[in-house]
């Protein structure tokens, strides 16, 4: 005799209730995606949108969200009991700032995508977090849909950080990549802009400061530091196509890196274009696509890619991370050791050095000259332009100590017979 029994499992689905605050770009595509991805997202959390905060109406109306659950003060959805995820997606420092410690102090999670309060107010944050008992989520604040936060804070806790390599910036990734196919800086740029891949104003990602804003935070994170020193941070506006054309010459191509090691407890942090071999995974990453090279004493090398910015993109990382809060069954806790930062002078690398110089024969032997007394060692020379009043003389360095560079650079800035401040990139051979 064979009896039949059937047995039903039934999965709870965690049901979540979350304020957004900030219906811009990010914004709408977090509604976007709650509304168009609903059946797949339910199977694993059901996510109500209760509240909606913009100081802009009509972006609400855009996006055919119920009048009921608008409203233009933050604070509605701070003190709405029911509200237990608030998604701050308005950017810059303040309000931002305020209404995230609010928020954290009436009890709600936090979900952002903004390292810029995260870089400058990110401990205070944390530190209240754990006080209040939330969780504070932030995968979309660096690396676009990178999943980098998680795999330095869960996947490889155990193990040592080491070195943190990263093209962490879309809109200067996609101009070196143009200006490598041969257009100009400028005609790159407006290329930019034109796809939305930069702001009108593009001089926080130009200037490499949003790259530095995310090192800041990941450098943190693996390395356990408390990081109160600014940042080396050159950008790529003095980047010109020659350059790259040199550097392909040399087997090289310009990526703006962010660089983070810790050796001896002694950590280095810096942000600049960096000449890197051709060969490397790092050379083919282009366009707006981001990339992430961390080592760990155990785990080896580790390399994360994937599309750095645009809103979709973005905006799924967003409710990955409200479903996280959903199935969270504790609370981060995050500890910071004020850390020593290496002074920039004492950091060794080689150096690609080009110089606009009047067409004599004795310029190169000035220029070496100062270069020997300041114990620099040429590797390479490249003069290719001839029967011009001022011409190109590119020079690779050995490796060299920051501070003799730059006392050199600074005495042949005040030759006669250089005519352009000389253009200064590093060399990481990425090993």
């Amino acid at each position: 005799m064979f009896i039949n029994i059937r047995v039903t499992i039934i999965l709870m689905v965690k049901i979540i209730n979350v304020g957004l605050i900030g219906l811009g770009t990010i914004g709408s595509g977090v509604v976007e995606i709650l509304k168009n991805n609903s059946h797949s997202i339910e199977k694993r959390t059901k996510i109500n949108l209760k509240g909606v905060c913009d100081l802009n109406e009509q972006l609400a109306k855009r996006l055919n969200l119920d009048e009921k659950i608008f409203t233009k003060d933050y604070k509605d959805l701070i003190n709405n009991k029911d509200i237990e995820v608030i998604i701050e997606l308005i950017g810059g420092y303040e309000p931002a700032h305020t209404i995230i410690i609010e928020a954290i102090r009436a009890k709600k999670h936090i979900i952002t995508a903004n390292k810029a309060v995260l870089a400058k107010y990110g401990y205070e944050i944390f530190e209240e977090a754990q006080k209040n008992n939330v969780n504070i989520l932030f995968e979309a604040a660096v690396g676009g849909c990178i999943p980098i936060i998680k795999t330095i804070e869960e996947t490889y806790s155990s193990d040592n950080i080491e070195k943190i390599y990263g093209i962490l910036n879309g809109t200067t990734n996609y101009i070196l990549t143009r200006m490598s196919e041969g257009m100009s800086y400028e005609d790159a740029l407006k290329k930019a802009q034109e796809l939305g891949f930069a702001e009108a104003d593009p001089g926080f990602d130009v200037e490499g400061k949003d790259a530095s804003q995310k090192l800041s935070i990941l450098a943190s994170l693996a390395f356990d530091a408390k990081i109160e020193q600014e940042i080396l941070t050159e950008g790529i506006t003095k980047i010109t196509k020659k350059d790259i054309e040199y550097a392909k010459e040399m087997g090289y191509v310009i990526k703006l890196l962010a660089i983070g090691k810790k050796q001896n407890g002694i950590i280095e942090l810096r942000t600049h274009p960096t000449m890197i071999p051709q060969n490397h995974i790092f050379a083919s990453i282009n366009d707006e696509v981001n990339a992430i090279l961390f080592s760990g004493k155990n785990i080896g090398e580790i390399f994360l890619s994937g599309k750095g910015a645009g809103k979709l993109p973005t905006a799924s990382v967003i409710v990955t991370d409200i479903i996280g809060a959903g199935s969270r069954t504790g609370i981060t806790e995050r500890h910071f050791e004020k850390a020593e930062i290496v002074d920039m002078g004492k950091i060794k690398s080689r150096y690609y050095l080009r110089f606009s110089a009047v067409d004599k024969p004795s310029v190169l032997a000035q220029i070496s000259k100062i270069l020997g007394d300041n114990s620099i060692s040429i590797a390479a020379a490249l003069q290719k332009e001839v029967n011009k009043d001022v011409v190109p003389i590119v020079i690779i360095t050995h490796e060299v100590l920051e501070e003799n560079l730059a006392k050199a650079v600074k005495e042949c800035n005040n030759l006669d017979v250089i005519k352009e401040e000389i253009v200064i990139i590093r060399i990481e051979d990425l090993r």
